[in-house]
């Protein structure tokens, strides 16, 4: 995983893999992890089915698993 603070900084976590990854902004990944957002609705860089399976179920609060909001419905214009 790679992925860029505001500050322009890079947090990179794990091994690069060029089949298996997550790019993008910070803060878009945080806004998909809370389900403040749907993922297709970022431009972040998911590639891989582990990465994509992983962000399926990634969430970064306590309860029950929750589904994302549907696209769109949340997105930034």
């Amino acid at each position: 995983m790679r992925l860029t603070v505001p500050s322009g900084a890079i947090w990179a976590f794990h091994e690069a893999s060029e089949t298996d990854r997550i790019e993008g902004g910070a803060a878009e990944f945080c806004h998909v992890v809370t389900q403040g957002r749907n993922i297709a609705d970022t431009t972040l860089k998911v590639v891989g089915e582990s990465a994509k399976r992983w962000m399926n179920v990634a969430q970064c609060f306590a309860g029950p698993p929750r589904e994302p909001p549907a696209p769109g419905e949340r997105a930034w214009k």
